[in-house]
């Protein structure tokens, strides 16, 4: 966010008043590592564009405040707006689903707070209240120091551009204070384990984050942003859909160790140990053109089909970073990773 826009945007809000912790509630655990940082320009696994756009844009809203921490936090608490098949709308950035945290109601460790006169608050339905948006802010809070982040002229903690921005506003408490980070985000969440989570993923993004891959199908295709679409039996998309022709070659997105295998949603399929460290997985596959074992970044593994439960010729392509055998799925939108890589003229199709 520009000086300009930041400095209007304290001009017109609340004065801050540290009102009280949001509430954590962990969906990533993401492990601690050396401490980098992205390119500006670049393509960071696991984060979708929009919500990254978000967290860049409010990068040093005070002295030390680094996007990254920001990104943390979002890990942690929404997985990136991603809770429950949620996703930012690409113009508006606005989340939808809307994402609420557990009812306050005193059960476990939560606090016991009634609705009261929140009732309503961007969407709260009662009797308790919840922590709300992608960065999961409690009512009094958010409205304590509410940031329009993207100058719409309404403060929503669902959009995540306002979310983000006040996030940074919260943390900073006056854009001209030098931030402490650990400091900071115990005014965030009153909560050691939760401000070494949020840490770690801070720490974490930016090692291996810029990975660009081999466009996955070596041909003229077309990128479906389908993850998160509802599917049958309460399943969602959990990967992208890459159309097109049938027998189009399909190749090693990256070098490591490659395995085939057949199962009836995803029919034909390819997995990939990635030597980044990185797990791939394609399905609809029409035939293999290789066997299993070794293979280098570009290598023809396979042909675009529509075997399994398939619309049409199409290569469903996931991306799970930081995954090796053995440990869950941790799948991620791969649009973002996946349209760079795929942006020639004799590949991205409109």
């Amino acid at each position: 966010m520009g000086a300009s826009k930041r400095a209007a945007a304290i001009a017109v809000a609340a004065p801050v008043v540290l009102v009280g912790a949001l509430l954590a509630v962990p969906v990533l655990a993401v492990a601690a590592a050396g401490r980098e940082t992205a390119p500006a320009g670049g393509v960071v696994a696991g984060i979708p564009a929009r919500v990254l756009a978000a967290y860049r844009a409010a990068d040093g809203w005070c002295p030390g405040l680094r996007w990254q921490l920001l990104a943390g936090i979002g890990a942690v608490e929404s997985g990136h707006g991603t809770t429950g098949g949620a996703g930012a709308d690409p113009d508006t950035g606005m989340v939808r689903p809307p994402i609420f945290g557990p009812p306050l109601d005193g059960a476990g460790a939560t606090r016991r707070l009634p609705v009261g006169p929140w009732l309503g608050w961007a969407g709260l339905a009662g009797p308790w209240q919840q922590a709300v948006g992608p960065m999961q802010f409690l009512p009094t809070t958010f409205s304590a120091v509410a940031i329009d982040g993207d100058g719409d002229g309404v403060a929503d903690p669902h959009d995540v551009d306002d979310a983000v921005a006040t996030a940074a506003r919260y943390l900073c408490g006056e854009p001209t204070t030098p931030l402490v980070e650990r400091s900071a985000l115990l005014r965030y969440n009153r909560d050691e384990a939760y401000a070494d989570r949020v840490l770690a993923a801070a720490d974490a993004i930016g090692v291996g984050a810029e990975k660009p891959i081999t466009c996955p199908v070596a041909g003229p295709m077309r990128v479906s942003d389908t993850w998160g679409t509802p599917r049958p039996g309460g399943r969602s998309h959990r990967g992208i859909d890459l159309a097109a022709p049938h027998g189009t070659p399909v190749v090693a997105p990256a070098s490591g160790e490659l395995e085939f295998g057949e199962n009836p949603l995803g029919g034909l399929g390819f997995h990939l140990w990635g030597d980044d460290g990185t797990y791939y997985y394609g399905a609809h596959l029409a035939g293999f053109a290789t066997r299993s074992g070794r293979v280098a970044a570009g290598d023809v593994i396979a042909y675009v089909g529509n075997s399994g439960r398939s619309t049409g010729p199409h290569l469903h392509f996931e991306i799970h970073p930081d995954r090796r055998r053995g440990v869950p799925p941790s799948p991620v939108d791969p649009t973002a990773i996946v349209e760079p890589s795929c942006a020639r003229a004799d590949r991205l199709q409109p």
